[in-house]
């Protein structure tokens, strides 16, 4: 089932689109971005999750001679 979605976007932004998608239907292509940028998304917060953060007890500076 698909929903009707409206929605308002700078002229630059639509002149763009507009550009890329071709021949393709404008609806068609924005869902195609949509879904790629869900997937993208996605990704990012999972490899966000699954980095571990290594904090070091110990600081080493680096001595300036001169």
């Amino acid at each position: 089932m698909k929903h009707n979605v409206s929605i308002t976007m700078d002229q630059k932004l639509f002149r763009e689109l507009e550009n890329i998608r071709g021949r393709e239907k404008r609806s068609n292509f924005i869902e195609y971005l949509i879904v790629e940028g869900l997937k993208a998304h996605t990704a990012q917060n999972k490899q966000q999750t699954q980095t571990p953060i290594i904090i070091s007890p110990v600081s080493k500076k680096k001595e300036i001679v001169g």
